[in-house]
């Protein structure tokens, strides 16, 4: 079995006001919308985002969600991945378009690429909508600027055994941590800069924090941001 079309949709960081024309419009038509969640046990954050546009619809979508679990064991993601495409075909019967929904931006460290590469055989034409950043979100709400003029910005997900990060750490202009798991080896590096603390921003019970890195703690949410800018 084949579809007709495999949409790659940014949802942005989980706001649904910052969702984009274009992404609202493929939603409001597509036949199948798939949304990965964490175990199954979790609701989707991205399909949360979205509910409101679902719930407008008369011609009610097929909602797929899939199981990706948060690891890095390889022959534990493939049986996972594999599972998703099986699901989706499944239930794809009758339908010709296909929305993968996820937070942000479909090609900032989401899944949908590493969906599209199982599942590209099953559809005739893939295309990609950009969503909201959740750095641009917290820097929007911050009203301050990620980075201006020549400054260099660099993306760190993760600090812990990375020494390609601290190298990035130390010459970069502004800092972009995703996730931050280790804010005392972050505060170690970089001293006590100012710095932007944003938690499950855009959603109803975001938190915000400002100050110098000393006085921010551990964000106790994995959907965290924190933005360091070396001279302020």
């Amino acid at each position: 079995m084949k579809l007709s079309k495999l949409y790659g949709i940014g949802v942005g960081p989980g706001d649904p006001e910052l969702l984009t024309i274009k992404a609202y419009k493929i939603l409001k038509e597509a036949d199948m919308i798939v949304t990965p969640r964490s175990s199954d046990d979790k609701r989707s954050l991205a399909l949360l985002t979205i509910e409101g546009i679902i719930k407008e619809r008369k011609n009610k979508p097929i909602v797929v969600e899939p199981v990706f679990p948060m690891t890095k064991d390889q022959a534990k993601l493939a049986f996972y991945w594999e599972k998703a495409r099986e699901e989706v075909l499944k239930n794809a019967e009758g339908c010709e378009t296909v929305a993968f929904i996820t937070l942000g931006d479909p090609s900032l460290y989401s899944t949908f690429y590493r969906f599209l590469e199982i599942f590209k055989d099953a559809v005739d034409e893939v295309e990609v909508v950009p969503g909201v950043t959740s750095f641009s979100a917290c820097s929007s709400i911050a009203k301050a600027p990620i980075a201006e003029g020549n400054e260099i910005v660099s993306i760190v997900p993760d600090v812990k055994g990375n020494a390609n990060a601290v190298q990035i750490i130390q010459n970069a202009d502004s800092l972009i941590f995703l996730k931050p798991k280790n804010m005392d080896e972050i505060k170690a590096m970089l001293g006590n800069k100012k710095a932007i603390l944003g938690v499950k921003v855009g959603f109803e019970d975001q938190k915000m924090f400002f100050g110098k890195l000393n006085e921010l703690q551990q964000p106790g949410h994995y959907l965290s941001t924190l933005i360091v800018k070396k001279e302020v």
